[in-house]
Order: structure tokens, then C-alpha cells, then sequence
């Protein structure tokens, strides 16, 4: 170290980075972080999303940088590939999640009076039918007033997992109430 100065060449950089040298880790996010940052607000436009992504960003190179070849690239130009490819993942996640919800809100809605014949307890007992970890996703978003980031929080699991978890909650109950409608026309005719 020079005047408790760290300046590292490239190839010193990746070298250090190999033997998972968090002083090399430090001074890649210092003099890094600002540009991989302006490429993922590019595409994300969001500021909250974009410092998420950008962390996550940072774990990839860390965990990754044994896949890195001065052969094919530079590494600037694979740490930008690897925040836009990140960027353009999670955009495609956003368009996902959107795209489920008008299914569930079109679902419920060509449904309601299927919802309106069932009375609560009845509802909830096709909710106790569920894997209790659905059970558990279902009581906490729909009945106890929890966001999916909230319930992933309190539940210490992965985003990812609790929206995977409701998703296939819906998909049950959607399966049990087609059950109880196709019953309640034949008991009706």
C-alpha cells in the first residue's frame, strides 16, 4: 500500500479478486460502483430497484469472477454486461409479476359470483386444504394486509419463494373452487 492508498492494475485487481481479497472488493464497488450505477438506472429508471440491482450486481462479480476471461473482453466491459443483463432480468420479472396479476385480477373477477355463493368459512376451509406454507402466504397477503415484500421479510424467505408459494396457492385454490362450482351447478340442476 502506498500512502494508505490502494491503486491496483487491472490484471492486480481480478488477481486479488480471485483470492477473495475484500480489500480488492472495496476498492472495485469505490471506483466502480458510480458507472455500473448510471447503466442500471438507465434501464430500470427507478432509483430503490436500481441500488438493489447494483448490490446484487456486486455479489455476481464477486461470486463470478473466475468466469471472467481478459480474452474475450475487458472487464469493465463484462462487469457492464453483467449489470445489463441483470437489469434487463429483473424488467423481465416486473413484466411477469404484472402480467400474473391481471391473470389472478381477471381470474377473480370472471369468478365473483363463484366467491359470492361461498360463504367465508367455506373459503377458508379450501385455504386450510392448502400445503401450509401456501396456507401460511395466503393468510398472511390476502388476509392479514401483508405486501409480498413484507411476508418475505417476516418469513426470512427469498421474494422469489413467496410469490412461486402464492402463485401455486392460487393455482390450488382455483383448482378446489372449479371443484366446488362444477357441485354447486350439478346440485342446482
Amino acid at each position: 500500500m502506498k500512502n494508505n492508498v490502494l491503486n491496483y492494475s487491472e490484471s492486480e485487481l481480478i488477481g486479488r479478486l480471485l483470492t477473495q481479497d475484500r480489500h480488492a472488493f472495496n476498492y472495485l464497488y469505490t471506483n466502480y460502483s458510480d458507472a455500473l450505477h448510471g447503466i442500471v438506472l438507465k434501464i430500470v429508471v427507478k432509483e430503490e430497484p436500481a441500488q438493489d440491482l447494483l448490490q446484487e450486481i456486486f455479489i455476481k462479480i464477486w461470486t463470478n469472477i473466475n468466469r471472467y476471461d481478459s480474452e474475450k473482453g475487458r472487464f469493465f466491459t463484462w462487469m457492464l454486461n453483467i449489470a445489463r443483463n441483470s437489469s434487463i432480468d429483473y424488467l423481465r420479472g416486473q413484466r411477469n409479476d404484472i402480467q400474473d396479476l391481471d391473470s389472478s385480477i381477471h381470474w377473480i373477477e370472471s369468478n365473483q359470483a363463484v366467491f359470492s355463493e361461498i360463504e367465508h368459512n367455506e373459503l377458508r376451509e379450501l385455504v386450510s386444504r392448502l400445503k401450509s406454507e401456501q396456507k401460511t402466504i395466503i393468510e398472511m397477503v390476502y388476509w392479514g394486509g401483508y405486501t409480498q415484500i413484507e411476508a418475505a421479510n417476516r418469513l426470512k424467505l427469498p421474494l422469489g419463494t413467496v410469490k412461486t408459494r402464492l402463485r401455486l396457492a392460487i393455482k390450488n385454490l382455483r383448482l378446489h373452487l372449479a371443484d366446488t362450482s362444477s357441485y354447486s351447478s350439478s346440485m342446482a340442476s
